[in-house]
């Protein structure tokens, strides 16, 4: 009997030894994938790392995105920046900068990241390699010595809505941005306006293409007139969103366009994921096509008045 309790005792403490060592390798296996925060910036072991990091994130609201930032305990770019910054005119610029929510998410507020050890600054559409020397100054300083850095990366080129790109072979997509202002109207007593961002987002780090996605943006805004001067600042009208696109107009490297339903009214800037390139598998071969859109994407604000566009990216 003795031998049997003493058996039953060895065989729970080799069990629950087991199940502490397979405990232990899923957290470490989740700690060495996923981003850690060092000092002041998010550090990535690998490039791919934070690839994978950042494309997961381009699926989540922005809700889910704050939730994530603030569990990192990152002061990100996504909280600091300013969604109209740009448009407070009632010409919108043709052409602008506009990261997506993700990329914001991942860089702190002096738009900077590590990855395998190196700290790089994102300044408008190039990733800047920091030294030791360099890397705790503030964006304002780094801007007076950014002739002097060596570039690590970017986000491919910035093109002219009116360039034509269709022969284009080398990347999958420009980095640019193509905007849709609505025409404004009035809504309680307010003037409103929509203005809609479609733009693509191709990174390049240490001379590859990592990944490249296209985003739609969308933000209601309201008029906002002092003594001198009327701008456009971002309104918080709840508004439900709803997209009309060929969904399946695409090469294969592009694949389905994402649709856009609220199931709920919304309120504030909205970023979605569109769409993504990728590499197909062998027996295809790598191909850069343009990216396809066409259709309506319509805006109802809550308590009267839509709005309606057509997009397309060329």
């Amino acid at each position: 009997m003795k031998k049997l309790i003493a058996l039953f005792l060895g065989l729970t403490v080799l069990s629950c030894s087991s199940e502490d060592q397979l405990n232990q390798d899923g957290v470490s296996s989740v700690d060495t994938s996923a981003s850690v925060l060092d000092g002041k910036v998010l550090s990535f072991k690998t490039e791919e790392s934070f690839v994978k990091e950042y494309s997961d994130l381009a699926v989540l609201n922005s809700d889910e995105l704050k939730n994530w930032i603030s569990s990192k305990k990152l002061i990100s770019l996504f909280n600091t920046s300013n969604s109209s910054e740009g448009i407070e005119e009632d010409n919108v610029p043709e052409s602008r900068v506009v990261y997506s929510n993700a990329l914001k998410a991942v860089l702190n507020s002096d738009s900077k990241v590590k990855i395998a050890g190196k700290t790089l600054w994102l300044n408008e559409f190039t990733f800047y390699l920091l030294s030791a020397e360099d890397q705790n100054k503030s964006s304002e300083e780094l801007l007076q010595v950014k002739n002097d850095l060596p570039i690590y990366g970017q986000l491919a080129a910035l093109s002219k809505s009116t360039q034509s790109l269709t022969g284009r072979n080398v990347l999958p997509n420009e980095n640019r941005v193509k905007t849709f202002a609505s025409a404004e109207i009035t809504v309680s007593g307010g003037r409103l306006r929509h203005v809609i961002d479609l733009f693509n987002e191709t990174i390049v780090l240490n001379d590859k293409i990592y990944t490249s996605k296209m985003y739609l943006r969308t933000i209601l805004q309201y008029r906002s007139c002092s003594t001198w001067r009327c701008t456009w600042k971002e309104a918080q009208n709840l508004r439900t969103l709803n997209s009309y696109f060929c969904e399946n107009c695409n090469s294969l490297a592009w694949g389905g366009i994402e649709r856009i339903s609220t199931t709920s009214a919304v309120s504030g800037t909205q970023t979605y994921l569109l769409a993504s390139w990728r590499e197909l598998p062998p027996p295809y071969i790598t191909v850069y096509p343009n990216f396809f859109i066409s259709g309506q994407f319509t805006c109802g604000v809550v308590g009267g008045g839509s709005f309606s566009a057509d997009l397309s990216w060329y």
